[in-house]
């Protein structure tokens, strides 16, 4: 029994020589924890991501939405020919502005049309 105690206090303490066998099954074990645990059990981390005016986080439900500068987009729709996008469907001009920008497979759900604090027109944008 002593000698259980003892190896549980090597394995806690991480008390053995690099290149023995333990060491090896040590770091599997990690690695393995890392790729096999799905990422819910490692928390809620939401990512800031920066893309020529767009600030998005990691859309979850109850996540912050995406805030999309007006200006930014209408650069994006007229550099794509797709100005006209913007007033006959403002939903799909949304959606294609974060893909392009953000090279990522949004769906948006909802959006709404917001002036910042500095007084320029933005979007917030719901996504999935």
């Amino acid at each position: 029994m002593k000698s259980f105690f003892v190896g549980i206090k090597d394995v806690l303490l991480w008390s053995y020589a690099r290149g023995t066998w333990q060491y090896d099954l040590l770091c599997l074990l990690i690695i393995a924890t890392v790729f096999l645990v799905p990422s819910r059990y490692f928390g809620d981390r939401d990512r800031t991501l920066q893309a020529n005016g767009a600030r998005s986080l990691a859309s979850k439900p109850g996540a912050s939405p995406i805030e999309i500068d007006a200006d930014a987009l209408s650069r994006f729709l007229e550099k794509n020919n797709r100005r006209g996008d913007l007033d006959n469907s403002p939903q799909l001009a949304l959606q294609d502005f974060l893909r392009g920008e953000q090279q990522a497979a949004f769906e948006v759900l909802r959006y709404e049309k917001f002036t910042t604090r500095e007084g320029r027109e933005a979007y917030r944008v719901w996504v999935r």
